[in-house]
């Protein structure tokens, strides 16, 4: 054998085991990826749970919910102090406060009521809906097992099929 034909030879070799390789690193990251996203919210609930705090995506989502809150101004100076008032609160809420209200009828009447401009008969009143009306019971889960994507996800149904509307409005009947 030639010393050129045991070059391509050896080229050939290497070529081959590259593909494997790299296929095999295409695949672990594909596999890392999944798993994160499959552990992302029991992760993060166990982070919040080990250290007390709100950690890094509940931050988000918080920020988030403040804006949706502060975006309902509606340029009466009264009014938007309360929502002001609501956004302030919310946003120094731990998680673990609002995820517990989402499993506690009476909790959830006192965050309404905490955070919100709603007497306190309005807030229980509001609570009473949430918990016995099934719509809701998605959402609820959602927000006590900390999966802010479901969360969303509920929130956009309720949104969109006028329960959100119809609770505000059956609140602010009485």
């Amino acid at each position: 054998m030639k010393k050129g034909d045991l070059m391509r030879q050896q080229m050939r070799h290497q070529k081959k085991t590259k593909k494997p390789l790299v296929l095999t690193i295409i695949i672990s990251l594909l596999v890392l990826i999944v798993l994160c996203v499959v552990f992302f919210f029991p992760l993060n609930n166990m982070l919040r749970s080990a250290t007390g705090n709100d950690t890094p995506s509940d931050k988000a989502v918080k920020s988030e919910l403040v804006k949706k809150v502060k975006a309902r101004k509606t340029g009466d100076p009264k009014k938007d102090e309360k929502i002001d008032r609501a956004a302030s609160v919310l946003g120094k809420k731990k998680m673990s406060e609002i995820m517990s209200a989402a499993d506690s009828q009476d909790k959830t009447a006192t965050l309404i009521e905490d955070s919100s401009a709603l007497t306190k008969e309005q807030s229980q009143k509001a609570a009473q809906e949430i918990f016995s009306n099934d719509e809701y019971s998605g959402l609820r889960t959602a927000i006590n097992n900390g999966n802010w994507y479901q969360a969303y996800q509920q929130y956009q149904k309720l949104s969109n099929n006028g329960e959100l509307n119809q609770l505000q409005q059956d609140i602010n009947q009485k």
